[in-house]
């Protein structure tokens, strides 16, 4: 009898075990914690996210290494913000440096981007185990969501009577979407771009209308402006400015400019055999792509004055990254002489900025010295890169 009792009481017990099992469940499956991933709101590591040569960022690294010191119960993680593009993109990182909190499943807790010290951290700690987690504000958007494709172009060299190639990158998340028309678009725009010993082989005022594919030939139709060019030295600099370029492209090898009435003769690869005089100087590594970015202009930029920026100071304080001028922070420049591009100055806006402080500059009809000194004026007081002197 005794023994029936204890088993009944035991069966009661184990039911009502597992109701209050089941309601916990329940409740915690309609609270605002159940919906939050793993619902671990703890901290449990520290990341940041860095470029090397920010001053910022470096004075945000040093911050890191008290914090390990000081409170060594957390994981410290240690980012590149150009090199370890897949965390990059995890997290949505658009700023740096950028300090993320996050649990033992490595899911954002908070994050500080501005103004990072000791204090702030144990401060954002502290708000985090009072109130809880706070998701990233709007949507996480792919902060490097591709490589961007780079046209080569043809300009023209007075000096030499022969085309010079310059390779431009292509913004990609614009309405053009292909190289071809990316790059007839942006050879009849190039004038404004180029350094002083090259020229547009474009005529002022005339535009791209429209590429195609008429009988294996590649057709370029430029606008009515183009006629009153025709049959002259300007209108076939033109034309073989336009076959040249087309050509670098794989499988395009006869080529017809037509506007209008106008068909101009069609130009083969083997007919304009030496009328480029493969300089290496506008030309970048293709082995080396780089990340998608904002900045195209001011890279594109960097491209055609490579020998001017060189002379130009930058303040971000990527002296400490071994920069020693403003191109630094655009390519790395090879043995050869040859231009490797860097992510550096797609995540820094002192760097963007002193480039076009060069490009309004040399617009407004300035030398060299004078440009150099309008830099130097603008950001004294802030330590540059150790930059040589221009001689005029």
């Amino acid at each position: 009898m005794n023994r029936t009792r204890i088993w009944r009481w035991r069966m009661a017990l184990t039911f009502f075990l597992i109701l209050l099992a089941a309601g916990g469940f329940m409740l915690f499956k309609t609270s605002p914690l159940g919906k939050q991933g793993t619902g671990d709101t703890q901290v449990s590591s520290i990341a940041i996210f860095a470029l090397k040569g920010c001053g910022g960022c470096s004075k945000a690294l040093g911050v890191m290494e008290q914090m390990e010191t000081a409170s060594p119960a957390y994981r410290y993680q240690y980012f590149s913000i150009s090199e370890d593009t897949e965390a990059v993109n995890r997290y949505g990182i658009t700023e740096h440096p950028t300090i993320l909190f996050l649990n033992a499943q490595d899911e954002e807790l908070g994050r500080l981007t501005e103004d990072i010290s000791s204090d702030k951290i144990l401060r954002e700690l502290e708000d985090l185990a009072a109130n809880g987690a706070r998701p990233p504000k709007g949507t996480i958007l792919s902060a490097i969501p591709s490589t961007m494709p780079s046209v080569t172009l043809h300009a023209y060299d007075p000096h030499s009577g022969l085309f010079t190639p310059v390779s431009q990158y292509v913004q990609t998340d614009t309405s053009v979407r292909y190289p071809k028309v990316s790059a007839m678009t942006m050879l009849t725009q190039l004038g404004d771009l180029l350094p002083p010993e090259l020229e547009s082989a474009i005529p002022d005022g005339v535009t791209f209308v429209e590429i195609r594919t008429e009988h294996g030939v590649t057709v370029v139709e430029l606008s009515p402006s183009f006629r009153a060019f025709t049959d002259s030295e300007e209108g076939n600099r033109a034309e073989q400015a336009i076959a040249l370029t087309l050509q670098t492209f794989e499988g395009v090898n006869g080529v017809q400019v037509v506007s209008g009435e106008y068909r101009s003769d069609i130009l083969y690869a083997e007919n304009l055999a030496g009328r480029s005089d493969g300089k290496s100087d506008y030309l970048l590594n293709s082995d080396a792509p780089l990340p998608h970015m904002s900045s195209v202009k001011e890279y594109n930029a960097a491209i055609l004055h490579a020998s001017h920026l060189a002379f130009m100071p930058c303040f971000c304080g990527c002296g400490d990254a071994g920069h020693s001028s403003n191109l630094n922070c655009y390519y790395a420049q090879e043995d050869d002489g040859r231009l490797t591009p860097t992510t550096h100055a797609k995540f820094c806006q002192t760097c963007l900025d002193v480039t076009n402080m060069y490009l309004s500059s040399r617009q407004q009809g300035l030398n060299m010295k004078e440009i150099r000194q309008s830099v130097d004026q603008a950001y004294q007081g802030i330590e540059p890169t150790n930059t040589p002197m221009p001689s005029n």
